[in-house]
């Protein structure tokens, strides 16, 4: 079979009748040799197509080929002939999906819809999704301090297993202070949390599982560090959604020596110092601050966000502009052009 039908799409304008009129004219003159059938977009009906072609247009796609503004037959006519001998080899060895990628009008499917709104939307689905993270963080002590006891322990058991929780690491709310240090930590000014609680500080699990009171407040659900760092990733997406996802990703090794090192000094040598090492006996143990979790998890959450946004938009964007495609030509973007008399 060699008379399968190419279809051709013409993306352009209705205002540009005459050169419209031009290109369908030349398809027409070919169509005895190569049978062609030709549905015409208007660009404008889709901001995101007209911003992709620019000022390219009207572009005449021909199987995977395509010519930009001005063309002539013979361009058009190298274009049906390379894509029918693809139909043919297609047919030739029984490929259908390649035969309706080039002879067919693409269908929209329900998994294309909505890959489509993803690729259109995704940067506020994670900025929501992060914000509500962060905001049941902070909804489970406005329970306790409004005694909904039920309901708060039911959101901190939802973040145990992504976070230690340890009293003495995590930012209080409704309390006499915001942090109640270890001693170690060496913080003047502020009440340790073994004053404050009456719980001694080397016993991790008792701190843990310690949600606060009425005169201390009551612990977000997340550590100082957690909490800067999904801070500092709902900043940048709100950063990266206002520039229009424009902002290119960071180097790798910036993210490595502004995102991963500090983290990894600060959060690293405090375990090892505190791990009771024979042959570390020379190295003090050190307590981190709430001040250094927070810069330092707030440096790694800005920096891999900056990494991890422009990189899932460079592959979304690899095949968004075939699903708005395929969206113009089912959703009112096709336009029967003027035809002289």
């Amino acid at each position: 079979m060699n008379d399968a039908v190419i279809h051709v799409f013409l993306y352009t304008r209705p205002s540009l009748a005459e050169q419209n009129r031009a290109v369908l004219a030349q398809l027409k003159q070919l169509a005895d040799e190569f049978p062609n059938q030709t549905t015409c977009v208007d660009i404008d009906k889709n901001p995101y197509i007209r911003k992709a072609f620019g000022s390219g247009i009207p572009r005449l796609e021909i199987g995977p080929y395509f010519l930009s503004e001005r063309f002539e037959t013979e361009d058009i006519r190298t274009a049906l002939k390379e894509t029918r001998v693809k139909i043919e080899d297609a047919q030739a060895v029984g490929n259908k999906w390649l035969l309706r990628q080039l002879a067919q009008k693409p269908a929209f499917s329900t998994k294309d819809r909505f890959s489509l709104w993803f690729s259109r939307h995704y940067v506020l689905l994670f900025n929501l999704l992060v914000a509500l993270y962060l905001g049941l963080a902070f909804l489970a002590p406005t329970l306790m301090k409004f005694r909904l006891e039920p309901p708060a322990r039911a959101l901190y058991g939802l973040y145990k297993p992504v976070c230690h929780q340890l009293a003495f690491r995590s930012f209080f709310l409704f309390g006499e202070q915001a942090v109640y240090p270890r001693e170690l930590a060496k913080l003047e000014g502020y009440q340790t949390f073994s004053a404050a609680s009456g719980i001694d500080e080397m016993d991790f699990r008792a701190a843990a599982d310690f949600l606060g009171n009425e005169v201390m407040g009551y612990k977000a659900a997340l550590c100082q560090r957690d909490l800067a760092i999904y801070l500092a990733i709902l900043l940048f997406g709100l950063i990266f959604a206002v520039s229009g996802r424009r902002i290119r990703e960071v180097p790798w090794y910036i993210w490595v020596l502004i995102g991963i090192l500090p983290i990894a000094l600060d959060g690293g040598t405090q375990m090892v110092s505190q791990m009771g090492l024979p042959f570390l006996s020379w190295f003090p143990a050190r307590e981190s601050t709430p001040l250094l979790r927070a810069a330092t998890g707030g440096l790694f959450g800005f920096i891999t966000a900056w990494l991890g946004y422009p990189l899932v938009e460079s592959s979304i964007q690899a095949g968004r502009l075939q699903l708005e495609k395929r969206h113009a030509l089912w959703h009112g973007a096709v336009f029967v052009p003027e035809v002289s008399e």
